[in-house]
């Protein structure tokens, strides 16, 4: 069996949650879809496995999943989802007085 690894970042209220999706590229497994992630147990949950036609798909069902069951009062939506790793922080140029992001 052959995997291929996606990596989101997902934001609920203050929490971030890092997910690493599972593609299966060769071999065979018994998945209903190509993708999956697994989010582990924790203290209010049973471990959980999701499956998706697609990447994003995969990941917005477990990021639905965690905002829905989020312990945090008031707001509980899905802020935002974004593949790869974060955005390094602004660099100052030595020549000019410009902030490039790398």
């Amino acid at each position: 069996m052959l995997l291929k690894e996606h990596r989101f970042k997902f934001f609920a209220g203050t929490e971030t949650y890092f997910f690493t999706i599972e593609e299966l590229v060769n071999g065979l497994a018994g998945w209903p879809h190509r993708f999956r992630i697994k989010l582990p147990a924790s203290s209010g949950s049973q471990a959980k496995t999701f499956y998706g036609e697609s990447c994003y798909d995969a990941a917005e069902k477990a990021a639905q999943f965690l905002a829905t069951n989020s312990r945090q009062s008031g707001k509980r939506r899905l802020n935002h989802l974004a593949q790869g790793p974060p955005p390094s922080p602004p660099q100052k140029s030595s020549t000019s007085g410009i902030r490039v992001r790398i």
